[in-house]
């Protein structure tokens, strides 16, 4: 399982991990099974139903998904676990038992602002970052998709954990260093499974890497907020391929702005406690994570 966290590079990995001819991951990259069973549907967030109609709720649904997928390794790519470990852990045991499970970490602050512009380039979020903030607690209770959960999703500590010590084999990957040396990394999650190693692995292409769009048009005609862009967006998957639309999305988006410093030290103290914790459990010096 590429158990999460999204905005981390999940991604990237599960497109990586497919060139390899002994794992097969199926059709549907995020089933979501594993959060989403006990899950209040539908969802509030504006635009969260193009989320819910993909969210597999039943376990006979999630087996019909792998009946056809005959490979080595078998994966699921739900960036959703993590976070919602108190449910997932236990039903992971107990439908499918002790699985190797690889966790994507990346700085809270980077990724907390990395799901915002997700929201804000699919033209669902309207807001400035910092008054988002101010809103997700309500917004949780409203009963909006995790990708509203910015700070909430972006505390790892307690997930870690859980699903350390309830599973034999737990790889953590940190998004700087996957980003800077992916070959390397990749290499590390194959002998980390078991597989052979591979000769190459393309990784030219930065899977939903975050950005702005140039322009509001784009997100008109390609967002989540609305169904013409829901069905372009689909159109368009459709007809190139992932690998194609992320390679034309880098000319269509510019880089994000900047989150500013008074709104990082905002959200660095509110996730310094679960850094150190985090550091603790990993035996990692996360410096690169700390505000000064």
């Amino acid at each position: 399982f590429i158990a999460g966290v999204s905005r981390s590079g999940t991604t990237s990995l599960y497109y990586y991990l497919k060139q390899h001819p002994d794992i097969s991951f199926p059709e549907l990259k995020e089933p979501r099974y594993f959060s989403s069973y006990n899950l209040a549907l539908p969802q509030k967030g504006p635009g969260d139903q193009s989320v819910d109609k993909k969210l597999v709720t039943t376990f006979a649904d999630y087996e019909q998904l792998y009946a056809s997928i005959e490979n080595a390794f078998v994966g699921d790519a739900s960036s959703e676990y993590l976070y919602n470990y108190q449910s997932a852990v236990p039903e992971i045991k107990a439908r499918v038992g002790d699985v190797p499970i690889i966790l994507m970490l990346r700085n809270p602050i980077d990724r907390s602002y990395s799901a915002y512009s997700n929201l804000v380039r699919d033209g669902r979020e309207h807001l400035p970052f910092d008054q988002a903030l101010d809103l997700e607690a309500e917004r949780i209770a409203q009963g909006y998709d995790e990708m509203w959960h910015y700070t909430r999703v972006s505390t790892y500590a307690a997930g870690v954990k859980a699903f350390m010590d309830h599973f034999s084999k737990v790889k953590v990957l940190l998004f700087d260093e996957f980003s800077a040396e992916p070959e390397r990394l990749v290499k590390e999650v194959l002998e980390f499974l078991g597989a052979a190693p591979l000769p190459a692995v393309n990784t030219s292409v930065a899977y939903s890497k975050s950005g702005k769009p140039k322009s509001k048009l784009i997100t008109l005609l390609f967002g989540r907020g609305n169904s013409l862009g829901n069905a372009l967006r689909g159109l368009a998957f459709r007809v190139l391929g992932r690998t194609n639309v992320e390679r034309v999305g880098r000319l269509l988006m510019s880089e994000q702005d900047d989150i500013g410093p008074e709104v990082r030290r905002r959200l660095y103290a509110q996730f310094e406690h679960d850094i150190t914790e985090l550091e603790h459990l990993l035996g990692k010096n996360l410096h690169a994570w700390k505000v000064e």
